[in-house]
């Protein structure tokens, strides 16, 4: 097999990875999370060592600008997609250049210091495939110090989100959680293993009702997969936060249409985050597609 093929799939995995772990939609204006940025360096690493030896591979350089975008480095991803038009006269890379062209006044902003390390905890907390940023999407909490509820241990990141347990747990820290601690000492699930896609995998439920932390829904709470994986929870959303990236739907109208019937013409005027339609974003481990989820107060 080429080299260049074997290249191409290690990248895109890498790349894959920071995506998931960016927290951003394409073209927002905030940064990647702390937790891809490695990921996105390490992309852009390989990308120009690679390109040394290709240049004429339109390929790499679209991947390159990729990155370049994910990262707000938007007169670098012009340059790197342009070459790419010039090796391949693509429509499709037309197209995405006249969006870029339209953001490359765009100031990149400084990266926020980073977060020192917990001095109760002083543990990296640990990653969630289905629940990559749970800090962010408030299933972690991190104002005060409390016990966790298992381990008896006092941490100042705790969940209190859905538990489903006969005893009422108050907290609960985040190892405990993914070690699978809390779930078996409680008898307990982070979700409903009825209300979920199905996964031709008992490994895979078994990580998700058992060490994933869950969301909050106006109502019963449920999971979606795609490519017989459960997806990545990327956080509350209204039509504000999905619009531009519509194109990057598995299939939304079907979403729409198993989660209650809305049509995707009607979606603007009803969804919206922490409104009386709420929506869940969803997002495939595997290709990265989005999945959408919503239910009503």
């Amino acid at each position: 097999m080429d080299k260049r093929i074997e290249q191409l799939k290690e990248i895109n995995i890498t790349i894959a990875k920071a995506i998931s772990k960016s927290n951003k939609f394409w073209f927002e204006h905030i940064l990647p999370s702390q937790s891809s940025t490695p990921l996105f360096e390490e992309a852009e690493l390989q990308l120009n060592a690679i390109l040394i030896d290709y240049p004429q591979d339109a390929n790499f350089w679209r991947m390159l600008c990729n990155v370049k975008t994910y990262t707000m480095d938007y007169p670098e991803a012009i340059v790197a997609l342009e070459k790419a038009i010039a090796l391949e006269n693509k429509q499709k890379d037309k197209t995405q250049l006249l969006e870029l062209l339209e953001h490359k006044d765009v100031q990149k902003p400084k990266p926020k210091a980073k977060k020192t390390q917990s001095e109760v905890a002083k543990r990296a907390l640990p990653f969630f495939k289905y629940h990559p940023e749970p800090t962010l999407t408030g299933a972690f909490k991190t104002d005060t110090i409390v016990t966790c509820d298992c381990c008896k241990k006092p941490t100042d990141v705790y969940y209190s989100g859905p538990f489903y347990a006969v005893e009422d747990i108050d907290a609960l820290c985040p190892w405990c959680i993914a070690h699978g601690k809390a779930s078996n000492k409680f008898d307990g699930s982070f979700q409903d293993d009825v209300s979920v896609d199905d996964v031709n995998d008992s490994e895979k439920l078994k990580e998700l009702v058992e060490r994933t932390p869950g969301y909050s829904g106006w109502q019963q709470e449920y999971w979606l997969a795609h490519c017989n994986d459960y997806c990545a929870f990327k956080g509350y959303v209204g039509w504000q936060e999905i619009e531009p990236i519509l194109q990057e739907f598995a299939d939304i109208e079907t979403d729409l249409a198993n989660a209650g019937g809305i049509k995707l013409a009607d979606l603007q005027n009803y969804l919206r985050d922490n409104g009386s339609c709420q929506g869940y974003l969803f997002q495939c481990t595997c290709c990265n597609k989005y999945r959408l989820y919503y239910d009503f107060d």
